[in-house]
């Protein structure tokens, strides 16, 4: 039997991916500005599949377009096809094209100004979740509460009764997207203190809604703030109607199991701290840490401390190994491949790194030994010294990394044994 044009197209596509999990980040990137122009999210979806991990540390800035701005506020819930079931309080990727053509569709003629809301923003994301996204998530909310079976829905994969349970349920987070991601800017911002009445306003009515979409909103709101697991409780246990209480703690409940169980996949720490730069490595660990200590202190969670420490222990393994890397290749290879001077450039790019090093070791230390922490970075230090031997480092350069790797007074010191060495006492 002949294979079709679908095969030949499977086939090529499969070598297409295949070729692209070992390009270089430059070919990467080429790549992924024309997928960014390109309007069919199944295609794209397909091919940015397997790139998922280099995208998370390569974090390149894209363009704001339609389908990325309506489904940002689910990014944190989004899991592949197979890790998703009835009920979880997930969202399978397999349904995102479904979800981008149904509120295309029922935006008709409210579309353009989207759109145009959109292109007025250019590339400021920022600018365009205020603007372009506040109007846009409220308006897709109300589509999708209500809308009939998309028409490519046998491409997901899933039965057809699962749609309305979907739909309703993002519905709901679409709904509070604008004041979950308000909750987000103040926690970016470094808010001191989490605003129990933004809190309030987010679980408003929540009674009302599928108890996933219950469970989503406080996945969402634990993800943008990891610390407000214990004022989730206070909230429950303050000016609710019994049918309130009994709805938000089994959401409590759910979107923690949920979580900890993401945090139990094996290669869920891998990704999020082995497979970020350091930079993002230490966010995402931040988060973790957080909210592993609120639910250690929350006692009517009812989580046991064996499982907690399993998976601090996994934790402390997957910082440690990309700590490990992150001196490698951060600072050991450039310093080692360097045979002439390091110019300015390649000072900002050591310091950087050094100062992303020393974030990640703060944070670390909250989950695993602080001195293997120190003593890395004495080794780093040490090919610091190594390299300013051989002439790559300039004496001033020396001390800037070492100043940063060790602090002030190891760079005081290293200061005055070079002085001592070219100014020898007569």
């Amino acid at each position: 039997m002949r294979n079709g044009p679908d095969d030949q197209a499977k086939r090529s596509g499969r070598a297409l991916r295949d070729e692209l999990r070992d390009a270089d980040d430059g070919k990467i990137r080429r790549v992924l500005a024309i997928v960014d122009e390109a309007a069919d999210p199944t295609f794209n979806q397909k091919l940015l599949g397997s790139l998922r991990p280099r995208l998370a540390m390569l974090r390149p800035a894209r363009p704001t377009r339609f389908a990325r701005l309506l489904l940002m506020p689910l990014d944190p819930l989004i899991v592949p096809a197979p890790a998703w079931r009835p009920g979880e309080p997930v969202v399978p990727r397999t349904i995102l094209a479904s979800i981008v053509e149904t509120v295309r569709a029922g935006l008709g003629g409210d579309m353009g100004a989207i759109d145009r809301i959109i292109a007025d923003c250019g590339r400021d994301a920022v600018l365009a979740l205020t603007r372009a996204g506040e109007a846009l998530w409220p308006r897709a909310a109300e589509i999708l509460a209500d809308a009939p079976l998309p028409a490519g829905w046998p491409e997901t994969g899933l039965r057809p009764e699962t749609w309305p349970h979907l739909a309703q349920s993002i519905a709901a987070v679409l709904r509070r997207a604008s004041q979950l991601r308000r909750l987000a800017r103040d926690q970016e911002l470094g808010a001191v203190e989490l605003d129990e009445d933004q809190v309030n306003v987010i679980l408003r009515h929540t009674a009302g809604e599928p108890p996933e979409a219950c469970a989503m909103i406080v996945h969402l709101i634990l993800v943008r703030a990891p610390h407000a697991a214990q004022l989730l409780r206070r909230i429950v246990s303050s000016n609710r109607s019994p049918a309130e209480k009994i709805v938000l703690r089994q959401a409590i409940d759910r979107a923690m199991e949920r979580m900890l169980s993401g945090m139990e996949v094996p290669a869920a720490f891998t990704h999020d701290i082995g497979g970020a730069g350091l930079a993002g490595a230490t966010a995402q660990l931040r988060q973790m840490t957080t909210l592993l200590r609120e639910i250690e202190q929350d006692t009517s969670a009812g989580i046991p401390r064996s499982r907690l420490r399993a998976i601090r222990e996994t934790l402390d393994d997957a910082c440690r190994t990309r700590f490990t890397s992150g001196i490698r290749d951060g600072l050991v290879a450039p310093l080692s491949g360097h045979s002439p001077p390091v110019d300015g450039a390649g000072q900002t790019g050591l310091e950087d790194c050094a100062r992303d090093l020393r974030g990640l070791a703060a944070v670390a230390r909250e989950v695993g030994d602080s001195a293997s922490y120190d003593g890395q970075l004495r080794q780093a230090s040490e090919a610091v010294r190594e390299a300013a031997a051989a002439g790559t480092l300039t004496p001033v350069r020396q001390m800037r990394l070492v100043e940063i790797l060790l602090g002030p007074e190891a760079a005081a010191a290293l200061y005055w044994k070079n002085k001592a060495l070219a100014d020898p006492p007569a």
